[in-house]
């Protein structure tokens, strides 16, 4: 059987919100989803103001009363018919507990809404948290492919695939801790099982071959969108623009990835892993646990002391920033949503 859609999970199931749609805590009666917290009602929060809106769902700031804890709100409506479907995401986040992972706090269900209670993680995504410096080098981008290959780990060893391991799903809080967010595309996979995303000219940048063909997800999948990420940080820009999507992919198959986007000085080690992570066939990856055992995200001393000496001043990233930016405004406006600031 098939599941799953990308790059936002299960369209069919969902209420497509429009700036039109002003969704606030579901005031309905609700039915407490989360065993065995104390958490008897939405009454138990108060919500606050909107922190993210994205095709299907809003983030809100809320505040748990009698702790005053502030915490995250993610409100999704649904259709009563596809309430399984749209449960996916609670049932993935109610089994994880990892450090890299914002940590779900409580959910309830409504006839309307599935509400996920999770903790605040606050702080710039990824890549800001790298453009705010003067220059960085290639130790820090070890160090966040360390954490987020860390929670991809964690993750696959609980047959559960994220699917959606793009930059702007981490974030960076203090003191220098990542946090992977948004499990609305992830899916339990079994070897058995097809897992097919529907493709999406949106976020071609990042998709792997894998999905391009139609072979189905994997949790080299994930594999790849990490080396999409590496590759973004090592080069500020993508290997392949949409607009070249289909040529990519055929380059890709002939050899291993061009990777003259990239800044000059990397190491042996670094160029290592964008090629095996950035492999165009799934099994020619190496699992999350391999990336972690590779020699470059292992060493230390002298070798980490010299690459920290070549730096990449961040200009560049922030013109790709804001490239990506007016990319995503032109999204929000196809699809009539509001970019929270």
């Amino acid at each position: 059987s098939k599941a799953g859609t990308g790059p936002y999970s299960h369209p069919s199931a969902k209420v497509k919100i429009t700036g039109k749609d002003h969704v606030a805590a579901p005031e309905e009666e609700s039915e407490m989803i989360t065993p065995p917290e104390p958490f008897p009602t939405y009454q138990t929060y108060a919500f606050q103001t909107e922190i993210k809106r994205g095709r299907f769902s809003i983030v809100r700031q809320c505040r748990e009363k009698v702790s005053g804890k502030t915490l995250a709100a993610k409100i999704i409506p649904y259709w009563q018919e596809d309430k399984q479907a749209v449960l996916l995401e609670y049932q993935v986040l109610r089994k994880l507990h990892h450090t890299n992972i914002a940590q779900l706090k409580g959910a309830y269900v409504s006839p309307r809404h599935l509400v996920l209670i999770q903790e605040m993680c606050v702080g710039p995504e990824l890549l800001h948290a790298l453009a705010l410096r003067t220059s960085y080098s290639e130790v820090e981008v070890r160090d966040y492919l360390w954490q987020i290959l860390s929670a991809t780990e964690y993750l696959h060893a609980h047959n559960i695939l994220h699917l959606d391991l793009r930059s702007e799903n981490m974030i960076i809080t203090e003191p220098n801790l990542l946090k992977v967010l948004d499990f609305g595309n992830a899916q339990f996979y079994a070897p058995d099982k097809f897992i097919s995303m529907d493709k999406c000219s949106d976020y071609v940048e990042t998709m792997a071959p894998e999905l391009m063909t139609e072979q189905g997800a994997l949790p080299q999948t994930d594999i790849w969108s990490i080396g999409i990420t590496a590759f973004i940080m090592l080069s500020a820009n993508y290997p392949v623009s949409s607009e070249a999507a289909c040529e990519f992919l055929r380059t890709a198959r002939k050899g291993r990835l061009k990777l003259t986007r990239c800044y000059a000085g990397l190491s042996g080690g670094a160029v290592s892993f964008l090629q095996s992570t950035l492999c165009a066939n799934p099994w020619g990856r190496p699992s999350a646990s391999e990336c972690l055992q590779s020699p470059w995200l292992q060493e230390t001393g002298l070798d980490s002391r010299q690459q920290a000496l070549v730096t990449f001043p961040t200009t560049k990233l922030r013109n790709f920033l804001m490239e990506r930016e007016k990319k995503r405004g032109l999204l929000c406006s196809k699809y009539g949503l509001m970019v929270a600031q």
